[in-house]
């Protein structure tokens, strides 16, 4: 079920807390307390482990940052790199002397706009989905940090015959200064290199692109930053790391200047970040 003994240890305390309530300091400070619970709901969360579900997934939480965001099956699971995306915005933000309209598209939990919020008050969010189900995942993250997020139904990819105020920002000249997204980038021709727990159990919707055509959502959201960007506002990506060079050429064709391609903490080609020409 696990493959070493750092991973049963994560399980372990994950269980404690969903049992008793209490976080992994008090499992550390009593590790003899004997604690009471269902012997049905151990036995199905035991179940659902040794299926490779994700412990995210099994007790509808994960961490993010200095967060604990609801997960299920409806969004994908938040991942180290989206947090380097996130800390990435956040100290553009912190420079920026006026309030800003921050844009994230293709929200899914919410923990892109939800932990800017949390860290930056004071500015408009907006968080974009297509999932009804994701939408209101991401609306359980806000309410519970207690953030303002204008959350919005929205096909990226059918933004240009949708009515434009529904896909522009409220009280001021209808553009955004920041526009953030982590959009499906996974091939399809990579599933065979993926674990069963994300191909089994994460939302291909949110993770998969054809290979004829890997960039259609980075396109599209180029094109929206391009329509509705504010002159010298940025446009953030999390990208394919493979694909680097062809996003960032595809990013200049839709109009955007000093495009960057930024690695992880890994090495490996991760984010892109441009803007949008000053007038």
């Amino acid at each position: 079920m696990f493959s070493d003994s750092s991973e049963r240890l994560v399980f372990a305390r994950r269980l404690f807390s969903a049992i008793t309530g209490r976080g992994n300091q008090d499992m550390v400070l009593n590790p003899g307390r004997e604690v009471a619970a269902s012997g049905q709901f151990v036995d199905s969360v035991i179940e659902r482990a040794r299926r490779n579900e994700p412990l995210e997934y099994i007790f509808n939480s994960a961490q993010f940052l200095d967060f604990d965001f609801v997960t299920n099956g409806k969004v994908l699971i938040p991942r180290p790199e989206t947090e380097e995306l996130v800390m990435m915005v956040r100290n553009h933000l912190d420079k920026l002397e006026r309030a800003a309209h921050v844009l994230d598209i293709g929200t899914g939990s919410g923990c892109i706009p939800v932990s800017l919020a949390s860290y930056v008050p004071g500015y408009r969010y907006y968080a974009f989905d297509i999932s009804d189900s994701a939408l209101e995942t991401a609306h359980q993250n806000a309410e519970k940090y207690n953030c303002e997020v204008d959350f919005r139904k929205v096909d990226i990819l059918g933004w240009e015959s949708a009515i434009p105020g529904s896909l522009s920002p409220k009280n001021n000249d209808g553009l955004y200064d920041v526009i953030i997204s982590n959009p499906p980038y996974v091939m399809d021709s990579e599933k065979k290199d993926m674990q069963s727990n994300v191909l089994d159990y994460e939302p291909h919707n949110a993770l998969f692109v054809p290979d004829a055509d890997p960039l259609v959502f980075y396109r599209s959201i180029s094109r929206f930053a391009a329509r509705f960007l504010r002159p010298g506002g940025r446009l953030y990506f999390e990208i394919n790391e493979k694909l680097g060079k062809e996003t960032a050429t595809l990013m200049e064709d839709c109009g955007m200047c000093n495009v960057l391609i930024i690695k992880d903490l890994f090495s490996k080609d991760r984010f892109a970040v441009a803007e949008m020409p000053s007038i």
